[in-house]
């Protein structure tokens, strides 16, 4: 199987079903594409109607056919679409890329024929791209294969991409000139029947022609186990991600605060961002930072140095830092006396170095060099806007010949006819950006690459445990816990529930309760937010107040049409601040973990963070400070701070809760208080499992 996902990158052979000879045919321009990119291998094209196309002797039928095939594309009408994957699997063929469209895209009928199509191909261990793409391209120089309908000629790079969207595949190398992307590996998986996301990851991450893993994506096949490449530690190239779809609406089906919190697009952020996957919001950003990554030393930390001729550009490029967790070095005296021998009197010398619009290349090298020696700086962006007094190649080239081990990214806003001149005559051929944005998220993205795959790699062994144990455990009961199985549950995974006591609602008033202050709560088995029924009396300090707060409940609760079947008993806890601790397993990236602000007002002030529940204690930590509460909870305006360590193990013990019980759907701590001698008590726990 493994050899058969190598085919279709590394082929001796390819069959193009379906060939044509009609130009701007699908059929004709995949052929084309094949032969004008010179392909390495053998070509076979099918076509009963033709015996020649292309210069290609052609095959009547797949039968005909008498060598070996390593590789087949599909470019038949829909019709004929299953009886030519029959004949390739008569021949052995092992891996196939069926281009044609009209599959699980065009609905229920497309759905079912498609899924005919994939038990076929499993039947017989084929693997299969498709339906509904535009094919595959390998740029390596031993290869060249081309068999997309996209007439551009790639260059080569050490990346891989994967594109979900044919047509955004297509757009893309359909402005290779202009943009300078390059690549080694591309595929369009189409309706992703079978090859996915995943198994390109792992397809990448074992070629050794391959550095970088791109991809673009409208939805995850199987969020989790793409993540549990991570998470295991398999993953040691950079990946970048461009997900599409980030307005789709949350999980609309979720009783608890924390589900409804979980839409899709805010857990994919949390779990990429937890294990070291870059998430690009733009093609050219993501291509920018490949770019970064195969181009320039790794930064050494966050001080970035900017050197420009025109005020407004070097704004946006400070603004762009602060966006992206990056600072403006402070330049030691040193430098900026040895600046003042470089820079115009009336220009700046502080960080952000102005040269102004006379700035010369000589100016620009010496400028540079000056700055790069400055411990205070570990990256700078050059800008450059092409005034009449200036030409801008000399400039570029000038600060592309500085040799250093901290990286300068050149940026330039020259005249158009600048870019294939710089094309064609570099000496060094460095990447350039177009605007003075872009460096900031290069520079990011590759400080948070590295940072995570450090302390991913420092916790490998405490995420495969944890990997261990997953799902390897069932709670008994069913929909919500009743509390005496909260209790138990609470007790086994030492989380601080608070005391209480259930009383059938006819013996409430007879009932003889001690240790006032408390809180009394109504109880309805069809009811999950107590305080969204007026099901909740808070310091009940007598007798007298128990009797009014139960008569109070139940007429709140009967404005419902809903009675209490029982009461629970609480002692009162003065607090100081609700905090939200809540679990619940997503669709696709399973069990997943969130913290922040609590309370009734959860779901309006939306303060909290989220993570998936494979986490480590150094996780806990930045996720808690990554809310507002969190930071309050360090001690502000001479507050006491709270124990953070007891509160990461609460979160550190719901997550371990979370990942071994198989049927744990959803959980909520809602309120988990902090009291006035800040000790941390649950007040209020549901679990939900099914």
């Amino acid at each position: 199987m493994k050899n058969s996902i190598s085919n279709f990158f590394y082929p001796n052979s390819v069959c193009v079903v379906g060939a044509s000879s009609k130009e701007k045919s699908i059929g004709y321009e995949i052929l084309k594409s094949i032969k004008t990119y010179n392909y390495s291998g053998n070509v076979f094209p099918v076509n009963p109607k033709a015996t020649e196309i292309l210069g290609y002797n052609c095959f009547s039928s797949i039968q005909q056919i008498q060598e070996k095939i390593d590789l087949a594309f599909v470019v038949v009408a829909k019709q004929f679409v299953m009886d030519s994957v029959k004949q390739l699997i008569e021949k052995n063929v092992k891996s196939i890329v069926v281009v044609t469209a009209g599959f699980k895209e065009t609905g229920e009928e497309g759905k079912l024929a498609e899924m005919e199509l994939l038990q076929l191909a499993r039947k017989h261990n084929v693997r299969l791209v498709g339906p509904n793409c535009m094919g595959i391209i390998n740029a390596n120089s031993k290869i060249r294969l081309n068999a997309t309908f996209v007439a551009e000629k790639p260059e080569y790079e050490a990346v891989g991409f994967l594109s979900q969207s044919g047509a955004l595949g297509a757009a893309v190398i359909n402005s290779l000139r202009e943009t300078d992307i390059r690549f080694a590996h591309f595929i369009s998986v189409g309706n992703k029947a079978d090859i996915n996301e995943i198994d390109l990851l792992e397809f990448w991450e074992n070629d050794k022609s391959i550095k970088i893993s791109t991809f673009y994506l409208e939805s995850f096949v199987d969020g989790f186990s793409f993540i549990e490449f991570f998470i295991l530690g398999k993953s040691n190239k950079p990946t970048l991600i461009l997900k599409a779809g980030k307005s789709q609406a949350g999980m609309k089906a979720a009783s608890s605060h924390t589900g409804a919190l979980g839409t899709e697009d805010r857990v994919v952020n949390s779990v990429m961002k937890q294990f070291g996957i870059i998430r690009s919001d733009t093609i050219t950003q993501m291509f920018n930072s490949v770019k970064g990554f195969l181009n320039f030393p790794k930064p050494k930390g966050n001080r970035i140095a900017v050197v420009t001729n025109a005020g407004g550009p070097a704004i946006l490029a400070v603004d762009s830092l602060e966006k992206n967790g990056l600072v403006l070095a402070e330049l030691s005296q040193k430098t900026i006396d040895r600046l003042g021998k470089v820079v115009p009197k009336e220009g700046a010398k502080g960080n952000p170095i102005d040269l102004l619009p006379g700035g010369t290349w000589e100016m620009y090298k010496l400028a540079n060099e000056i700055i790069l020696k400055d411990e205070n700086v570990d990256a700078i962006i050059s800008i450059f806007v092409e005034p009449v007094m200036v030409e801008p190649l000399s400039v570029v080239e000038s600060v592309n010949s500085i040799k250093s081990k901290k990286p300068i990214f050149q940026v330039v806003m020259p005249l158009p006819e600048f870019w294939s001149n710089y094309k064609q005559n570099s000496q060094f051929g460095k990447p350039i950006f177009r605007n003075p944005e872009e460096p900031a998220k290069i520079i990011s993205d590759l400080l948070f690459y590295y940072d995570r795959k450090l302390k991913i790699n420092i916790h490998k062994e405490e995420y495969q445990k944890q990997r261990i144990l997953f799902n390897s455990k069932i709670l008994k009961g069913k929909d919500f816990l009743n509390d005496l199985e909260l209790h138990k549950i609470a007790n086994k995974y030492k989380l601080p529930i608070s005391d209480g006591i259930i009383i059938p609602d006819k013996e409430i008033l007879t009932t003889k309760i001690e240790n006032y202050p408390i809180v009394i709560k109504g109880i309805n088995s069809q009811t999950t937010h107590k305080s969204d029924f007026g099901a909740v009396e808070l310091n009940i300090k007598n007798e007298k107040e128990l009797i009014s707060a139960v008569k109070s409940i139940k007429e709140r609760m009967q404005k419902h049409n809903i009675i209490p079947e029982s009461f629970l008993i609480q002692p009162f806890h003065k607090s100081r601040f609700e905090l939200l601790i809540g679990g619940f397993r997503d669709s696709s990236f399973g069990p997943v973990i969130t913290f922040g602000f609590g309370g009734k007002y959860v779901n309006y002030f939306e303060d909290f963070a989220m993570r998936s529940a494979f986490i480590t204690s150094d996780e806990i930590k930045e996720m808690i400070f990554e809310t507002k509460i969190g930071t309050i909870l360090k001690g502000v305006r001479g507050e006491s701070p709270i124990k953070i360590e007891h509160l990461i193990s609460i979160i550190s013990n719901t997550c371990k809760m979370l990942r071994e019980n198989k049927n744990l759907l959803e959980f909520d701590i809602n309120p988990l208080i902090v009291t006035e001698n800040n000790e941390l008590v649950i007040v209020d726990f549901r679990i939900k499992i099914g």
